[in-house]
């Protein structure tokens, strides 16, 4: 009998791991205890990977790091003066981990709303820090994201890729809807 040698994977990136461990679990809103127990505390080298990542002025950056059907995993690099409005993520369940600084959070919950008007109702308000986890799904799906620190990174997880999402003006107390993209693509993260 032939037995063929083959690398034994003692320890993969970070990054990599998450990877190979999300798609393990399948549909992510079926196992959203086990990706909470998997994401809770997670950290990467971020002094390694900040020269690798797009920041623009007064916005965030989004970074594809892996899509598929079943999920869609992302980072963002939050300049000064970035922040995210009143948003949904399209019916997909959505965790968000600071990596490196903190940020401000406010949920929001929907008292009534039709196509493109809405009244929506203050929940609370949250500082996360690094490592510490959002996670929103259907019964807690609007929230605002403020950083706190000049400077952030943050990664965010979707179950199964969104395209575009619901974001609320509440000036006009008004829904619309927003594209979303990418403003670059990783590379060698995953490996």
């Amino acid at each position: 009998m032939y037995v063929r040698n083959a690398p034994l994977v003692t320890r993969r990136r970070p990054v990599a791991q998450l990877l190979h461990d999300l798609q393990a679990l399948g549909d992510l809103r079926r196992r959203g205890d086990q990706v909470d127990a998997r994401l809770d505390g997670f950290s990467l080298d971020v002094v390694a990977l900040l020269p690798q990542l797009p920041f623009s002025r007064h916005r965030y950056a989004r970074t594809l790091v892996h899509r598929c059907d079943a999920f869609e995993l992302l980072l963002l690099s939050w300049s000064p003066g970035s922040a995210a409005p009143i948003h949904d993520h399209d019916g997909q369940d959505c965790w968000f981990v600071p990596l490196w600084g903190t940020f401000d959070l406010d949920d929001y919950a929907i008292l009534d709303e039709n196509d493109t008007h809405a009244r929506l109702t203050p929940l609370r308000s949250r500082r996360l820090g690094a490592g510490e986890l959002d996670r929103r799904d259907r019964y807690e799906s609007l929230h605002s994201v403020v950083p706190a620190t000049p400077l952030a990174l943050s990664l965010h997880l979707y179950a199964r890729p969104i395209d575009r999402c619901r974001v609320f003006d509440r000036s006009r107390d008004r829904w619309s809807w927003h594209l979303v993209g990418y403003d670059a693509i990783a590379t060698g993260l995953g490996e």
